[in-house]
């Protein structure tokens, strides 16, 4: 039986196909379907207006080369001075950040090998140094207790933390999450009328932080934000190639922490730096069950353009990033919204790739 359709509708049956040369500056990522130089580069498409939005998402069974695509692209498109950062839950990007000269952050590994979300950032490729103000800090702190509690610090506790916080950048510039630790615990020997009328409170909340907080400085979860305080005019490297080593964390719990606190710094380099970043996230559907991750990645999809970045979700099929949530659940919208606001899609097909390959 045969069906005739004109060209306007071809692209309902063929989806996913384009011929047309993309004249662009680009980067050699393979050859398209007649054989010719498929050259790619979502910043430039946008700015030609070829994309309306630099997002991409990547299909492709387990063995079919969808890592091999994504690193490809992460470090061709460095080689012209973009920069990149990938989420890996697998393990194996480590050797391509050893090879761009990037740094790798390991969340649960071992004990002061976590992030300290109290420092500064730093840009090691122009040497620059950006002292985080209180504000900041205090922003940093919060979100990073929200992850690790699972809930909403409360006002009362919001106060706490901030005179905590006040305390210590009195006594010096840098700060990590024990500095806070042990001014918690110290809170009913200090002076507690600055807190007026909720003092009783505050002796009190001070208290149940600091024995939330334990766990990941001196408990099981140590690793993930127990990184110490920087030394005068070393802070955390933001380096051209980022990668997140999700692999080695032993625990689910590192993840839904750690990942929230590398996020939110991160954010941070991205509103104030120039550079254009390619961020992957491969096997999306592990982070976005993540609680904590959700809220950044959408930022991420809608925002892309005033950020100046491009994201890249890895998964085995379309279904497997709505299958993340519980259906009608906000995962599952998030999830259904990154499809959305991703304009181009890469599907590998053909036989999987051998070891050798």
């Amino acid at each position: 039986m045969e069906y005739w359709v004109s060209s306007r509708n071809i692209g309902a049956m063929c989806p996913g196909v384009f011929t047309e040369a993309l004249a662009c500056r680009s980067v050699f990522i393979g050859r398209e379907q007649h054989l010719g130089p498929f050259l790619y580069n979502p910043f430039e498409l946008y700015l030609q207006r070829v994309l309306t939005n630099p997002n991409l998402l990547v299909f492709g069974q387990i063995g079919y080369g969808k890592s091999a695509f994504v690193k490809a692209l992460l470090s061709r498109h460095l080689g012209i001075g973009y920069r990149g950062c990938v989420l890996d839950p697998k393990g194996e990007y480590e050797p391509l950040a050893k090879g761009l000269g990037g740094a790798t952050f390991s969340f649960g590994k071992g004990p002061g090998t976590g992030l300290n979300p109290l420092a500064s950032l730093a840009d090691t490729r122009s040497g620059s140094d950006s002292r985080i103000s209180h504000h900041s800090r205090l922003d940093n702190l919060v979100l990073t207790l929200n992850a690790s509690f699972q809930r909403e610090v409360s006002p009362i506790e919001s106060f706490v933390l901030d005179e905590c916080l006040s305390e210590m950048e009195r006594r010096g510039n840098e700060v990590d999450l024990f500095d806070i630790y042990n001014v918690l615990m110290e809170t009913r020997d200090l002076d507690l009328r600055r807190f007026g009328a909720f003092m009783a409170e505050a002796s009190h909340v001070a208290g149940q932080m600091a024995l939330e907080l334990r766990r990941y400085l001196f408990g099981d979860l140590r690793g993930v934000i127990d990184g110490p305080k920087a030394a005068p005019g070393q802070t955390v490297p933001m380096d051209r190639f980022l990668h997140v080593d999700l692999f080695s964390a032993l625990r689910p719990e590192s993840m839904r922490v750690g990942v929230p606190v590398f996020l939110a710094l991160l954010s941070k380099q991205l509103a104030r730096s120039s550079d254009r970043y390619l961020i992957a996230l491969d096997e999306a559907w592990l982070a976005l069950a993540s609680p904590g991750c959700i809220g950044f990645f959408r930022s991420y999809w809608k925002l892309s353009r005033g950020y100046g970045i491009s994201n890249i979700a890895v998964v085995h099929r379309s279904e497997d990033l709505a299958a993340s949530g519980d259906k009608g659940s906000i995962t599952e919208r998030v999830a259904n919204g990154l499809v959305s606001d991703s304009q181009t899609f890469f599907g590998s097909r053909g036989p999987p790739l051998s070891p050798q390959r």
